[in-house]
């Protein structure tokens, strides 16, 4: 059973997203807002990116009444491309609390650790601890620790070994109890003369003896790294052999796309249908629908589908989940989760119906001037806004800000105490209002619209 979470997370894995990459890149687009309509309740997430593209805040609201109310922030440092600290809160009593932070250190360009701290009215306590280490640049050991009687506890080490060629040989899993080991783990990879994935076999150590728990093997088309069948079977002690568990079989058209993926689990002599799921494509092969069907005797009965439409080049901005026949009334709206591209990432979101937005890569951290001398202005994202703006901390090492209206007169200011770029004016009427932003050796000025 301690194997069951990794198989689970193999099944949904390949459920949500198949064994190759179902849904399209963004064709150069970052997402800037989801609305995520979920039964009664209404989210909205937007996003800001810093110039090289790098997402620096997530702002999450629901809707109450006609009105958007701030429920969470995210916020990302980073230097260059590498993210020094991502820093969440929570919006409670009209500000916004810091309620969790990581802290990431790397060395040449490799990331050494990460240390986790927890915040209970604005005091930070910490809470986990990652460190890794590497051999020629591969991942070696990952070690993690909880904060216990004021000292740094291990209470789980994975170690990684590799083949001559860089493909994963091993991974040993040990996890702690009060500083004993409570279990041990093994991953033991085999790979096909082409390189492709033959199998994983899984053991645990009991009473300092390797044996055997689960193994896992993936088979493909003749000539093509496409995989058709997926295996599981499980370890029998008693006979000392295995046995068939599980398995998902895949078909694909005449483009290479899957177009269904069928899971099927071992009743004592024969294999019996689980579920499948259906997939349907437009003439530039961009996924339409898919469709999650279960049998009836020896048929497959539609249940609830995901519908993709309205793209902005191969991304889809309308995403629905609706029942099929099956399922309920054929084309209501139902709650599921429904996958889709995050960016370069396939994501996943539990809701009815997603409505995304883009903006081009090359139109990040645009800006208002308020006038034509370049000394002293200083870019702030987006501009106009709705009332959350961001300044780039990587330019700008800010000592305290100040927003005003056109009268002069102070509105809002602050002492930055830790590195944040975010200006909040969400309280704010819409209208035009100035921030004079003071740094180390300067004074900055810039002209915020709220829409």
């Amino acid at each position: 059973m301690k194997y069951f979470s990794a198989t689970v997370f193999l099944i949904i894995l390949h459920s949500v997203f198949g064994p190759n990459k179902l849904l399209s890149s963004n064709d150069n687009q970052l997402v800037t807002e989801i609305r995520n309509f979920d039964n009664d309740s209404t989210f909205r997430y937007l996003y800001v990116y810093d110039n090289l593209g790098n997402k620096v805040l997530e702002t999450k609201y629901f809707q109450q009444d006609s009105t958007w109310i701030r429920r969470s922030l995210n916020e990302w440092i980073y230097d260059g491309n590498k993210c020094m600290t991502q820093r969440e809160r929570q919006w409670s009593n009209s500000g916004w609390m810091i309620t969790y932070t990581i802290d990431f250190t790397y060395n040449n360009n490799l990331e050494v650790s990460e240390v986790h701290n927890l915040y209970t009215n604005g005091v930070a306590s910490l809470f986990k601890k990652v460190d890794f280490q590497y051999q020629s640049s591969m991942l070696a050991s990952k070690k993690e620790y909880t904060w216990q009687s004021n000292s740094w506890m291990l209470c789980l080490e994975t170690d990684f070994s590799y083949l001559q060629n860089g493909m994963t040989d091993s991974i040993k899993t040990t996890s702690f109890l009060s500083g004993n080991v409570n279990s041990r783990l093994h991953s033991k990879f085999m790979y096909n003369p082409d390189g492709s994935l033959q199998s994983q076999v899984l053991q645990e150590n009991v009473s300092n003896t390797w044996t055997n728990t689960e193994m896992i093997n993936w088979f493909y088309a003749s000539n093509s790294s496409n995989v058709i069948s997926i295996r599981n079977k499980k370890w029998n002690a008693d006979y000392s052999n295995w046995e068939n568990t599980q398995r998902i079989d895949y078909q694909y058209n005449d483009s290479v796309k899957l177009i269904s993926e069928t899971y099927q689990r071992w009743n004592t002599m024969y294999w019996e249908n689980d579920l499948r799921y259906d997939y349907q494509y437009d003439n530039g092969n961009k996924l339409l629908k898919k469709t999650l069907s279960e049998p009836l005797y020896t048929d497959w009965r539609g249940l609830i589908s995901i519908n993709y439409s309205n793209f902005t080049k191969n991304s889809a901005n309308t995403i629905e989940s609706q029942y099929e026949f099956w399922g309920g009334n054929t084309g209501e709206l139902t709650t599921s989760f429904i996958p889709f591209m995050f960016n370069s990432d396939i994501t996943v979101q539990r809701g009815r119906s997603l409505q995304l937005s883009y903006l081009p890569v090359t139109e990040t951290e645009l800006s208002t001037p308020v006038d034509n001398n370049s000394l002293q202005r200083i870019p702030v994202y987006p501009n106009p806004s709705e009332g959350i703006f961001y300044i780039n901390t990587q330019k700008y090492a800010i000592n305290s800000w100040t927003v005003s209206d056109l009268n002069g007169q102070v509105l809002k200011k602050q002492v930055q105490s830790f590195q944040s770029g975010v200006i909040d004016l969400m309280e704010f009427p819409k209208g035009i209002y100035l921030l004079r932003v003071t740094t180390q050796n300067q004074q900055l000025i810039q002209k915020l619209i709220k829409e």
